[in-house]
């Protein structure tokens, strides 16, 4: 073969490959279009949904980008497969979308591995407003309630949970969560610790105390919720978690009384539990014990804060008096209701909130802190004078107070006197002054002494100094 034809077999072949190569990507470029949209256009996506035993066409708009940003989710029920194209974390989720994903997931929920698509599909998607509404209105919270009370799947109730955490950062959603607060304590209570499902249930748990929607659910379960707290105090992670559930529930003055029936907290253990020791720590550690403490005092500084404002409140209204404020009756032993109230639980917390942190914000707080036991003690004191003082008050109301200033009419009667027996009777009264004055010991006065030198004596029997001075409140309770 010459080499003019060599050179045209190489043309040939060559020409052969490159027409193969176009043909292969014109082919491909052609099954894109058919399953995604053009740049710059807008076409209808086929989405399936199934009524009774047959599948219903059902069309929705979407944008031009959904092609980068969706998912192709293929089903099969009733022996026919389903195919649904569900919008990543950039796209929200339409309403027929939001229906669609809920019927398969009813579907799925003997199939475990489609059950978890669908549930990572559903809380990518509920990082959107939007979704959020369009989940709940088809029932989304419904659907994972009841199939976290009934799954015993570990990784089925950690998607189901980070769902519902999304969820429940919307103030609309989150009215349809009733119920769920005490599913969580109880599943973080009878799982082990240290393990994610419990942590996943803390995580849901702080979202759902962001907003008071739910917080009666949480004060109607405290006992149960006291017992999770003191579950925690084995992990670093766990105890910063209900920490923050703390401080976000001591923002609703409605929660006071619950929250100081607590008695798994003791604010002396969590300072010695959380002041780390930068010699035998790292700086990691010495951080997140610095984060847990913050939380912790932020809780007891917002508790002692209310209970001040509501102590004012009472001191200004006598009509609108809370037992829980002035009756420990109520509260157990240990309760953080002592912690505030009760003086000797009061110095030695004080004994120990010291200033002394690398944090400003711990510092500051712990300022606020002691300043409002000091003020809860300084009313206290005074609640105590005035109602000393009331107990005299009605006394004095009490006392008959008999009225001499118009003289008493006796009836007039016809007066005799006898100069004989009137000199008698005078004779007789001077032998009696005279008699008991004989038996009389009684030391009397210096004439040269003042005459009112029994007024300081009663004074300086009745005082605690002898100049009668007296140290203010405020002072002392500085020293």
């Amino acid at each position: 073969m010459s080499s003019r034809q060599k050179i045209y077999v190489g043309l040939a072949v060559s020409a052969s490959v490159c027409t193969g190569i176009v043909l292969f990507l014109y082919l491909r470029h052609r099954r894109k279009l058919a399953l995604s949209k053009t740049p710059n256009s807008k076409t209808s996506a086929s989405i399936f949904s199934h009524r009774g035993s047959q599948y219903t066409d059902i069309t929705s708009s979407s944008s031009d980008n959904v092609s980068g940003n969706s998912e192709s989710v293929k089903f099969r029920s009733d022996g026919a497969t389903v195919e649904v194209d569900i919008p990543g974390g950039c796209i929200p989720l339409t309403t027929d979308q939001a229906i669609v994903l809920m019927r398969f997931l009813d579907e799925s929920k003997n199939d475990i591995e489609r059950l978890h698509r669908i549930l990572t599909n559903i809380a990518n998607s509920a990082t959107i407003n939007e979704s959020q509404i369009n989940l709940t209105n088809a029932g989304c919270i419904n659907h994972l309630r009841d199939i976290l009370l009934t799954t015993n799947n570990d990784t089925t109730k950690c998607k189901i949970l980070l769902a519902l955490n999304n969820l429940a950062l919307n103030d609309y959603t989150i009215t349809h969560f009733n119920g769920i607060v005490s599913i969580v304590i109880n599943l973080c209570r009878t799982t082990s610790l240290n393990s994610s499902v419990r942590l996943y249930g803390l995580n849901l748990l702080i979202n759902m105390s962001v907003l008071e929607y739910l917080h009666d659910e949480y004060m109607k379960d405290i006992n149960e919720f006291d017992l999770l707290i003191k579950s925690t105090f084995e992990n670093q992670d766990e105890m910063l978690s209900i920490g923050k559930v703390l401080v976000n529930l001591s923002t609703n003055k409605l929660n006071i009384e619950n929250l100081l029936k607590i008695t798994s907290i003791e604010l002396q253990i969590i300072v010695k539990l959380c002041t780390p020791n930068k010699k035998l720590i790292n700086n990691d550690v010495s951080s997140k014990l610095e984060d847990i403490l913050l939380r912790y005092v932020t809780f007891y500084c917002n508790l002692a804060e209310m209970i001040v404002n509501e102590l004012q409140h009472k001191s200004q209204s006598t009509y609108n008096i809370k037992s829980w404020l002035i009756d420990p009756l109520p509260y157990r032993q240990g309760a953080v209701y002592f912690e505030l109230f009760d003086h000797d639980k009061q110095m030695s917390s004080k004994s120990i909130l010291r200033p002394q942190y690398a944090s400003n914000i711990i510092n500051k707080q712990i300022k606020r802190l002691r300043h409002a036991m000091d003020t809860i003690r300084q009313i206290q004191f005074e609640s105590s004078v005035l109602s000393v003082n009331d107990e005299f008050n009605d006394d004095d109301h009490i006392t008959t107070v008999t009225d001499f200033s118009t003289p008493k009419k006796f009836p007039e009667s016809p007066i005799i006197i006898d100069d004989n027996n009137l000199e008698n009777s005078f004779d007789v009264l001077t032998k009696d002054v005279n008699e008991q004055f004989e038996d009389d010991n009684t030391i009397l006065p210096d004439p040269c002494s003042p005459s009112d030198q029994s007024l300081p004596s009663f004074r300086s029997a009745n005082s605690t100094n002898e100049n009668n001075t007296f140290t203010s409140l405020d002072e002392s309770i500085s020293t």
